[in-house]
This record gives structure tokens, sequence and C-alpha cells, in this order.
């Protein structure tokens, strides 16, 4: 009997140890939103059956505003990230946000990222865990610009799981191999939707162009630095020591991508087998959501029930220019049948507070939209800030502030589910009208609800976070799920991008049709020639003709004066084309012409026609006058037949 309950506990400690997992989850965003994301996946990852524990390394990590600490949760906090990405240009601030241009927001974000990683993982706290010993089973990242840190899997030799709490975006698809069009897929930082117009296709092309050079040319090169920086002496002091691989290598390990995004709010697309939208995996069952007693006391005093004011976790209202804070209180004081919830970071209010509005620098927002006497939730209009009020059935009032809120709220005004107010042009009208038109108009509450059932199963719990942990489990117990994987993640960009086969397509066009043109205009060239040839072979009149005539100088030149061989002309077409520029004619003895003779042109010189001792004298008539005078000189040729009939009398 002894020996049997001795096997039975030796079984249920191989068990235990084949199903306990030590998890390392490093959340390096400065954005508490994306905390809040990732630890409530880790939350319910130790609250399951298989007994896992989890460490968190994150600047948010043991904040005051989150739930209580889990025994199988260990934090690490890491100071320094948020000033260092407030030095790094990057503000919270929604003026200076909304006055950065898409490139410099970009190129900022990359510059604090990759310091942010850097700082991380010098940091005290993290290099004494590195060099502890201890080993683990399982990195969940979170990979928004901190590439580098999957050089922590490499260290421990273990699988990857990514965690995107905005979304896709264009790095996340490179890195895993999803295929990404920019006609299709817009941009996160253009304020676009999935159906595109032709100068928006156009604009979202060059963006993605430039993100992926960016990207490639600028962020690689500087997260690999930072990543040679760190790793380099870690794992050349480890036991095991290994050569380093290239940081683009380390893609290769990604097992699993968790993407927060639902087709409720974002378009259709394709995913690989390895990535899941989890869209509403940070909600929680209504059971588990209760409102402070003071709270709820504020909030069910409300005759006509209570407007909920929150820019987003990490937007600060008390940062707002002055005259738009002015217009919310006008607003709130004038609605005086309301009761109004106001996120407000500082611990004084600048002016006045009115009666009816309470404010808190965090307060518990997924409770708050969940009670069935909020009416209205004034918002930014963010991922998870809108996933939690279509559970609650709270009509959204948008102010977005970037691209992928503004994108959102036409998603959701579209659907008819919310209305949006334009941040630049706030005004106490648009503010008044919008609480009176979603208050008053059920319609909004109805699709709400319609939004509502779409993300819920039919057991009332959430499909997406119960996929989600399946999943992991399931990355776990296969050490990497590498069955998954796709190899487009290991295509360079010409062959993913087929440029190499459009470079042969394309030399196999051109040679289709260079080789027939050259060929016949070497055929046409040769046969030229030879009829060229045949042709002055034979001597042909006309072409004697021309050729002759191309061989005599200009007018007046003076090689041909000083032969003074006046020519003479013929009444044919062949000798009249024939004359030369330089020949002369006599006005004393013209040459009479010859209607038997066939040659062309007769070089031989005429007969003298005065006496051996009396020198003949040439008149020489301008050579142009041969060319324009067509007709003969009949008073020349009148006086020669008198002389001639007088000689002969």
């Amino acid at each position: 009997m002894k020996l049997c309950w001795l096997v039975l506990q030796l079984l249920a400690l191989l068990s235990c140890s084949a199903l306990c997992a030590n998890i390392l989850a490093v959340l390096p965003s400065v954005w508490k939103s994306h905390y809040l994301f990732g630890r409530r996946l880790m939350q319910q990852l130790v609250e399951g059956p298989q007994n896992h524990s989890v460490t968190i390394i994150s600047p948010h990590a043991a904040e005051s505003g989150v739930d209580e600490e889990l025994a199988n949760i260990r934090e690490i906090r890491i100071e320094g990230l948020m000033v260092n990405w407030l030095d790094m240009g990057m503000s919270f601030e929604a003026e200076e946000m909304r006055a950065q241009s898409v490139m410099e927001r970009f190129t900022r974000l990359i510059y604090a990222g990759t310091t942010n990683v850097d700082l991380l993982l010098s940091d005290a706290q993290v290099r004494k865990l590195l060099t502890s010993g201890e080993r683990f089973d399982l990195l969940v990242v979170d990979l928004f610009l901190s590439d580098a840190l999957l050089g922590l899997a490499f260290y421990y030799g273990i699988p990857t799981v990514a965690i995107s709490p905005t979304g896709a975006n264009s790095w996340l698809n490179n890195m895993f191999g999803n295929p990404q069009a920019s006609s299709l897929d817009p941009s996160n930082f253009l304020p676009f939707t999935e159906r595109m117009t032709t100068s928006q296709r156009l604009v979202n092309t060059l963006m993605s162009m430039f993100e992926r050079l960016t990207y490639n040319f600028f962020h690689m090169i500087s997260q690999q630095s930072v990543y040679s920086k760190h790793f380099e002496h870690l794992v050349s002091q480890s036991s095991d020591a290994r050569p380093l691989p290239h940081y683009r290598d380390l893609a290769k390990n990604l097992s699993l991508a968790l993407i927060n995004s639902h087709a409720v709010l974002h378009y259709p697309r394709a995913y690989l087998p390895n990535m899941l939208e989890v869209g509403g995996l940070h909600l929680m069952t209504p059971q588990k959501l209760h409102l402070p007693n003071h709270l709820r006391e504020f909030v069910e005093a409300a005759p006509s029930g209570v407007i909920y004011v929150s820019l987003g976790a990490d937007v600060r209202i008390d940062e707002l220019p002055h005259e738009k804070i002015a217009v919310l209180l006008d607003a709130f004081s004038h609605l005086k049948e309301f009761h109004f919830l106001l996120k407000w970071e500082s611990d004084e209010f600048f002016d006045q507070l009115p009666e009816n509005v309470m404010i808190n620098s965090w307060w518990p927002q997924a409770a708050i939209l969940a009670h069935p006497q909020v009416k209205v939730f004034i918002s930014s209009c963010g991922v998870l800030s809108t996933l939690e009020s279509i559970v609650g059935n709270t009509p959204l009032l948008a102010i977005p502030i970037l691209a992928e809120q503004e994108v959102l709220a036409k998603r959701l005004q579209l659907q008819g589910a919310s209305l949006t107010l334009n941040y630049d042009a706030l005004s106490y009208d648009a503010i008044v009208q919008g609480i009176r038109q979603l208050t008053l108009n059920d319609s909004y509450v109805q699709r709400l609800k319609e939004l509502h059932r779409r993300l819920r199963t039919g057991t009332g719990d959430l499909d997406t976070l119960s996929r989600a942990l399946q999943q992991i489990e399931l990355v776990l117990q296969s050490n990497g799920a590498d069955y998954l994987k796709s190899h487009a993640n290991t295509l360079n960009f010409w062959r993913a991008e087929g440029l190499d086969v459009i470079a042969i397509i394309a030399l196999g066009v051109f040679g289709i049709l260079t080789v027939p043109f050259v060929a016949v205009w070497c055929i046409l060239r040769r046969s030229y020639y030879s009829e060229a040839a045949q042709e002055q072979n034979q001597q042909l009149p006309y072409r004697t003709t021309l050729k002759a005539v191309g061989r005599m100088q200009s007018f007046g030149d003076q090689a041909c004066a000083a032969n003074e061989e006046p020519l003479r002309r013929t009444r044919s077409a062949q000798s009249l084309s024939a004359r030369s520029s330089c020949s002369s004619y006599s006005s004393s003895t013209p040459t009479t012409p010859s209607s038997t003779s066939t040659t062309p042109l007769d070089l031989t010189p005429p007969p003298p026609s005065g006496s051996a001792t009396t020198p003949l004298v040439v008149e020489h008539m301008p050579p142009l006058h041969l060319y324009v005078s067509n007709q003969p000189d009949f008073t020349t040729q009148a006086s020669h037949n008198e002389n001639t009939k007088r000689q002969f009398l």
C-alpha cells in the first residue's frame, strides 16, 4: 500500500512538471492599455488548472489602479522608460500628438522604442534575473518596435508568443510572413478604411514603402545594435555558449501571434494559422465587475443617467487647452439632469467644479460602462475602450485624436452605434446635441446589442479568450508548434515580392521582341547594300547621272572655274539636270545642241570660233542662270543662224 502511494505521488509530480510552465512576459510599452491587455492574459493563464507561473517585466508593473496581485504572478517594474519616451519627442498631450506629422511620429516612435528596449535590458533587476540561472519555458512579448527582445527566446531556448494590443501592423505581418497588400490593407498611421479611393491607395502605397524602407534600413539596424550589445555577453557567459544568430533569424522562432482585433470593429482579412484575432480578450464577465460604494451612490443618484468622459488611459485631459476644457464644463453645467464622471489626472481642478461632475485620475472603466445607469461614453475611441462600450451597451460620442481612432470611429458611426465630433471644431452645441441624440434615440442601443451578440458566444463567455489559452497550451506542449509556421518569413524581399520572377519574365519578353527585330534589320540592311552594289555595277543612266551631279562642286567653286571648260547643253531632261554649277557659256560661239547625241554630259571642249591669232573671249555667265533660265536664248540663236547663212552665200 505504501509503495502504491509513493508511485501515485511520483506520477502526480511528473504530470505537474509536464503541465506547469514558467512564463516570462515582457511588456515594454509605455502605453498603459498595452500593459492591461497583457496582464489580463497572464491572469487567465495562472488561473487555469495547469498551475502556470508568470514573471511580468513592464514600466507599469505593480502600479496603483490595477487588480490585486495573484499568487503566481511576479512583477518587475522598470523605471525611466516614461521619461525617456518624453525626451525622444513623444507626448501624451492631445494637441502635440495631433500637431506631429505622420512621418515625424513614425520616426520618433522608432527612436523611442529602440532606446526604451536598451534601458529595459540595462536595468539592474533585469540583469539580475537573466544571470540568476532561472529557466523559463515560454516568452510572451509585446512586439511593438521592440524586436531586440526576441534575443531572450534564443538565450533561454524557448518558443515565443507575440501579442499586439493595437491590432495587426505591417511589421508583425512581415515577421510571420503574412500577406499584406497596400491596395487592400491601410496603414495604421493613416485615417483610411479598407475601402480606399485611387488617391488614398496611392498615398497608402507610398506610406507602406516608407514604413518598409525605414523599418529595414533604420529600425532593424538600431535594434541589431541593441541586440548584439546585451546578448553577446550573456550568451558567452552562459554554460552552453552558442554562436549568436543574426537578428533577422530571430523572427523564425515566433510561434504564435495574438492580435487584438475583431470583425465587429475591423475589416475581415486573411491570417496565417498561427495568427489569432483575440479582440475582447481583456473583457471580464459581469460577475467580476463591481463599483465602489461611493461611486455607485453617485451613479444611481443621477436623475437621467451618467455620462462617462475619458480620452484613454494615456491621454491627459488636464493638459487640454483651457478653452476646450471650458467648452466641456459649460456643456456639463447645462445638462443638469445628468451626472458626469470625468477622468482628471491632476490632484486639483483648475476651476470650480460643477456639482454634477466627479473627477478621478483612474476609474474602473469596465464596471462603469457595464452599469445600466451609464447612458453615453465620451471617448477617443481606442480599441479596448470601444470593446468595453459594446459589452456594456453604452453608445459612444467619439472625439478621436490619432489616425487609427478616426478609422474606428467612422466604422462605428456607419454601423449606427456612435457619433463623431471633430476635436479641432469642438463646440458647446456639438457636445449638447450629440448627448441629446444618443440618449433620446434608442436605435444606438439596439445596434450596440447586436454588436455585443456578435462578440459573445452562446454560453456568455468570450470564445476568443478560450481559443487564445488553448493555442498557448498547444505551443507549450509541442515546443513551438513549428508545423503551423509559414515558410514565407524565410524569404527575402526580392523573393517574397516576386521581383526575381518579374525580372526573368521581363528579360524573356525583351528577348522575344528584340531577336526578331534585330534579325529583320540585319536582313534588310544586307539586302539594301546588295541592291546598291548591283546597281553600281550595271551603271544605270539615272544612277550615273545622280552620282555625277553629286560629285559636282558648288556654285562659284574656284577649282571648276580654273578649268574653264564649258559644257554643252542638250535638250534632253538628263542633260538639263546634269548641268554643272561651275560651267561657263560663250555668247560669241554658242554650241549647237545635238539631237542625236545620247551622252548626258559631253565634256569635249567646243572648237574655237575666232582665228588662230585672235584669242577667244569667253563671257562667263552666272552659274545660277543655267538653272533659272531654262528656255534657250532665241536672240543669240537667230543671230548665229543669220551669220551662218551669210557665210554660205
